[in-house]
């Protein structure tokens, strides 16, 4: 309802925001050979207009001028919803509701984690001292929200040994006697698939391939790779993990947080 009186508004007053100065326009109306019922009658959307071209452009080149002044980003975060986080449990469980039906209780409990989480890491500098971000939230085909998040640390902060990453990135399974709480958050929220020859019918599967590579190699130590990605310590530790009734491995793991997946409590995926 909202977009609909938006694109109503612009729709009747073209004049007021001087569409008549697009060139295209313009130049639409001196080409004698064209017919004037293939144009119709044209409504520009502006940049205040959220999905229109004019505002795509804008906000892309609001990001290159943040990494011509900062330079690339150091951290690539993604958040998803997690339908059964408390806050939304409390109100649809006693309605007997499922997280599709009330699309705007996932929308508002999603976006005030997401703010909580970001304060952590922009004010609280729970990953190191940040000095820009943006963002973006789109949302999945069963219709939970996820942002993609992107950190520009400071020069101070930008882990540039394997170790430091081994710090605050892990791509292996805890132990369930030391922490059988951080085991049970990467059981529920942070194996990829099952897929592969353990589960051939994956939704990840394409022409008998993983599309995002899974399952990972073992390797002793984080590194580079030849296009210059890293490539997160996978030991051979023994430690195994149940997911959806197939049993598996590091290589199955998704690299995470421990601090940001045990407070969240949902699929936090870091690079």
């Amino acid at each position: 309802m909202v977009e609909s009186e938006r694109l109503s508004f612009i729709r009747h007053n073209q004049k007021k925001l001087r569409v008549d100065k697009y060139s295209s326009l313009q130049g639409s109306l001196h080409v004698g050979t064209s017919k004037g019922l293939s144009k119709g009658k044209r409504a520009i959307l502006t940049s205040t207009f959220v999905g229109s071209p004019c505002y795509m452009d804008q906000l892309y080149f609001d990001g290159m001028a943040i990494c011509n002044h900062v330079g690339f980003p150091n951290l690539f975060i993604t958040l998803t919803c997690n339908p059964n986080w408390t806050k939304i449990r409390r109100v649809l469980a006693p309605l007997n509701l499922k997280a599709t039906d009330r699309p705007d209780i996932i929308s508002r409990v999603f976006r005030l984690k997401y703010e909580h989480m970001l304060f952590d890491l922009t004010k609280n500098h729970l990953l190191g001292k940040v000095v820009a971000f943006m963002h973006t939230i789109e949302f999945q085909k069963r219709g939970l929200p996820h942002i993609q998040l992107l950190l520009f640390l400071h020069p101070d902060n930008q882990y540039p040994s394997s170790d430091e990453i081994d710090h605050i990135i892990s791509a292996e399974i805890p132990s369930h006697e030391d922490d059988p709480e951080l085991y049970t958050l990467v059981q529920n929220h942070m194996v990829h698939g099952p897929c592969g020859i353990l589960q051939s019918h994956s939704p990840c599967m394409k022409e008998g391939k993983c599309s995002r590579f899974y399952p990972k190699i073992f390797l002793p130590n984080t590194l580079l790779d030849l296009n210059g990605y890293l490539v997160y310590r996978r030991r051979n530790d023994g430690r195994t993990i149940l997911k959806n009734s197939v049993i598996v491995d590091n290589r199955y793991l998704v690299p995470y947080n421990a601090k940001l997946l045990r407070k969240y409590q949902a699929h936090i995926n870091i690079e």
